[in-house]
C-alpha cells in the first residue's frame, strides 16, 4: 500500500456485485472488531413479476430500504427513487451525530456525479473528522477526482489493503 495519510479512500469498480460484497464484508469485519460503522451497502432483491429492486442496508442499524422503483416491464431509464435516496442521505447525516469510527458509502454514482445524492453526507463526515470509504463507479472516476480534489486514496479491490487503510484511518487495530 502506498501513502496512507488520506482521510478518504475510494475503490473503483465496473461490476456492482463485487463491490457490494467487498464493502459489506469490510463493514462486517470492522463491526466485529468493535468499530462503529455508519453508511450503507447495496443489494438486489426480487420483486414480484418485475425486475429486482435495489436496496440500501444501513450499516449502523441494519435498516433496509428500496432505493429503486419498478416503472413497469417496458420502462427504460433510471429507476432510482430520488425520494428514497434523499431519505437515506438524511438518515446517514443523522447517524454522523453518533460520531462513528468510519463512514462507508456504497456508491458514488450518477446522482453524485450530477451534484446530488450523498455528496453532502460525505462532506459532513469529513468535516467531522470521520474517515470515509466510497465505492466509485468507473464511469464517474473523473467527476469523483474533481469532487475529492486529491484528498482520497484510490484502493484496489483487495480486502486486505482496504482493511489496512481502514485500520490506519481510524487508528485502531483491525484483524485481517
Amino acid at each position: 500500500m502506498s501513502d496512507n495519510n488520506f482521510v478518504m479512500a475510494s475503490v473503483l469498480f465496473d461490476t456492482a456485485g463485487r463491490i457490494d460484497t467487498l464493502l459489506g464484508d469490510t463493514a462486517a469485519r470492522l463491526q466485529r472488531d468493535g468499530l462503529q460503522v455508519a453508511g450503507y451497502v447495496q443489494f438486489k432483491r426480487a420483486s414480484t413479476g418485475q425486475r429486482p429492486l435495489v436496496y440500501a442496508r444501513q450499516l449502523a442499524t441494519g435498516t433496509e430500504t428500496a432505493i429503486t422503483r419498478n416503472n413497469g416491464k417496458l420502462a427504460s431509464g433510471c429507476k432510482l427513487d430520488s425520494d428514497a435516496l434523499a431519505a437515506l442521505s438524511s438518515d446517514l447525516e443523522y447517524s454522523l451525530s453518533d460520531h462513528p469510527d468510519i463512514l462507508i458509502i456504497a456508491r458514488f454514482g450518477r446522482s453524485e456525479a450530477e451534484g446530488r445524492g450523498l455528496r453532502d453526507t460525505i462532506s459532513q463526515a469529513l468535516m467531522a473528522g470521520i474517515p470515509v470509504l466510497v465505492g466509485v463507479r468507473q464511469e464517474y472516476k473523473d467527476v469523483w477526482q474533481e469532487f475529492q480534489g486529491g484528498i482520497a486514496q484510490i484502493l484496489p479491490q483487495d480486502p486486505t489493503e482496504i482493511l489496512q487503510w481502514c485500520q490506519h484511518a481510524v487508528g485502531t487495530k483491525v484483524t485481517c
